[in-house]
């Protein structure tokens, strides 16, 4: 059986549906120089390290023969935290709330990816 490369499998789950709201955001910003526009973009960009992470560690756990699995909590902890520190050192150019929901995204991505999965 062929296996199709990690990232290409990442690309057609995740990575398609995130490259449009990163590119709007951005464009966004380079137009108005929104600060909510800003702060989404960085929060999107977290959002596709934080589902990198989270589908390289549920690949690993898909063909693990061995028992203790890895869920990739603390790294995308720390994703998490030094988006943040973004906004805590540069708050004229990074809303809080842009970067929420650029974070938020992720999670959504994730929860339709377990609803998909469950309903199959």
């Amino acid at each position: 059986m062929l296996k199709v490369p990690f990232f290409r499998r990442f690309y057609k789950h995740f990575l398609n549906f995130l490259l449009f709201p990163l590119a709007i955001s951005l464009l966004i910003y380079l137009f108005t120089k929104s600060s909510i526009a800003a702060g989404f973009f960085l929060g999107t960009t977290a959002s596709i390290f934080l589902l990198w992470n989270w589908y390289y560690n549920l690949e690993k756990a898909y063909d693990s023969s061995e028992g203790k699995i890895r869920t990739g909590t603390v790294a995308r902890l720390l994703i998490v935290i030094v988006t943040c520190l973004f906004w805590v050192r540069f708050p004229d150019i990074f809303s809080i709330f842009g970067i929420a929901g650029g974070l938020v995204l992720s999670y959504i991505m994730i929860i339709f990816r377990a609803i998909k999965e469950l309903t199959k």
